[in-house]
């Protein structure tokens, strides 16, 4: 055995042996580590989660069925359903997060692959009287936590990446959920713009017979054409409203998808208040990628606590070059490596900037628990605002529906003009149409919330999507 040789802060332990030896205590050693890195990661993966179950991927919903089995919906319209699947298979946003979420898994296996033996070669012509050339292979023993610390970054990024797709695929839900029903919206006033220009029609075949009779003016028969006209052009434009709407729609799906299921009301009913709170607060994407993100910064900052420890490594040493008698060609032994950049002040100033990571990833953990709060609480008090108009609405709809026939007859018996006739028309068919935007309105503010708690997921098909 030599003497132990001191180089550049490295200790190491030469030995002599020959390559028969050499090879079969490399190979048991590698062995050996291989067998203890995989038990490691057999005890992780069998250990039981004592954490929270809202902090893993295996369910997005996250809803329990014993607490909200009230939540459970009759089946939604095949149409609505169609159109949430397409946009979970079909969007291109979709695809090219997913191929982003591929390269963060592949640095989970880049991170683990540090466990295993490094081999480097290395030749040069420094020494005029003989080539020098050097095959080495390491092998980690004790990192110190350096090589775990990485491989639990490297996960918690992929976590936190898969927390935002989610949250891509939930908006994506979401601005589908709202623009088919704001296309159900539309379709309902074509309804009503047609009831106009039915209604519109029979005032003016009304008029011209009076006018036939001698007991109206052409004026007013002009006048009754006019409105008709109006109503008729009215109708042109809702249903290029409708044709915006469709390809609003298609942009989202990638393809044609059928529109023409409404969706009853009765499917978007919500529970209390409380409930809606919690569930949203448990399930958003965007809270639940901010508190990924907070993972991943505190594992930076311990990443950078322990990157200045040594690390004691199993090497060998092979001179493939050197031609001279007196020095071992071979060379095997315990290595001790350090360094400290700065004399360590360069990884104080990392600890530093680490720390203050932490505290800003912290802060928008926060922020994004208040915006949700606020989101929530406006969505609630909109869709209570617009079921209380709707029913007030309705109401208004009815009385001037009622006195409809009664200015017809005032008409006949001469105490309403012509042109209060009209403007009554005008009025019902403004207040019908305001009946029906206040219900589109409506129907979309609850959709908004049945994706923020995550009540659309699997009807959408994200769950089955995630897998493949």
């Amino acid at each position: 055995m030599q003497k132990i040789r001191t180089i550049n802060t490295k200790l190491r332990c030469r030995y002599s042996l020959s390559m028969p030896s050499l090879l079969l205590i490399t190979l048991s050693l590698i062995a050996m580590v291989s067998m203890a890195i995989e038990a490691t990661e057999f005890q992780a993966q069998h250990t039981p989660n004592i954490e929270d179950n809202s902090s893993t991927m295996s369910s997005v919903t996250l809803l329990k069925q014993d607490d909200f089995t009230q939540l459970k919906k009759p089946t939604l319209p095949r149409d609505f359903l169609n159109a949430l699947q397409a946009v979970m298979i079909h969007n291109p946003a979709l695809k090219g997060q997913q191929a982003a979420l591929n390269s963060y898994e592949s640095n989970i296996d880049s991170a683990k692959a540090r466990r295993y033996p490094t081999l480097s070669a290395q030749a040069n012509n420094l020494n005029n009287n003989a080539d020098q050339g050097t095959l080495r292979l390491n092998q980690p023993l004790w990192a110190f936590g350096k090589i775990d610390t990485a491989i639990d970054e490297a996960t918690a990024n992929y976590t936190a990446e898969q927390w935002g797709l989610i949250q891509t695929q939930r908006e994506l839900i979401s601005d589908t959920a709202k623009i088919y029903a704001k296309i159900q919206g539309i379709k309902l006033r074509i309804i009503v713009a047609k009831q106009n220009i039915t209604e519109h029609e029979n005032l003016h075949g009304r008029i011209s017979r009076r006018q036939q009779g001698q007991l109206a003016s052409n004026a007013d028969t002009r006048l009754a054409y006019s409105r008709l006209l109006q109503a008729r052009s009215r109708l042109q434009r809702i249903l290029g409203e409708e044709l915006v709407a469709q390809a609003e729609l298609q942009a989202l799906t990638q393809i044609r998808v059928s529109s023409e299921g409404a969706i009853d009301d009765r499917l978007l009913g919500l529970p209390q208040r409380s409930v809606v709170n919690k569930l949203v607060m448990k399930n958003d994407a965007n809270v639940r990628y901010k508190r990924e993100q907070l993972k991943v910064v505190r594992l930076n900052l311990k990443q950078e606590k322990v990157a200045s420890l040594p690390t004691i490594s199993f090497r060998v040493e092979y001179d493939f070059f050197d031609n001279d008698i007196s020095v071992d060609q071979t060379r095997a032994g315990l290595v001790f490596e350090g360094n400290m950049e700065g004399l360590g002040l360069v990884s104080v100033g990392r600890v530093n900037a680490a720390a203050a990571r932490l505290n800003a990833a912290d802060e928008e953990v926060k922020s994004a628990l208040n915006d949700i709060r606020r989101q929530i609480n406006v969505l609630m008090i909109n869709r209570d605002v617009q079921h209380d108009l709707m029913r007030s609405q309705k109401d208004i709809v009815d009385e001037v529906e009622a006195t409809m026939a009664s200015f017809l007859r005032q008409y006949n018996s001469g105490r309403k003009s012509w042109v209060e006739v009209l403007n009554n028309q005008r009025e019902l068919t403004e207040l019908r149409l305001q009946l029906v935007q206040i219900a589109s309105d409506w129907q979309q503010l609850s959709l908004q919330l049945l994706t923020l708690m995550g009540m659309l997921d699997d009807p959408a098909g994200l769950n089955t999507y995630e897998q493949q």
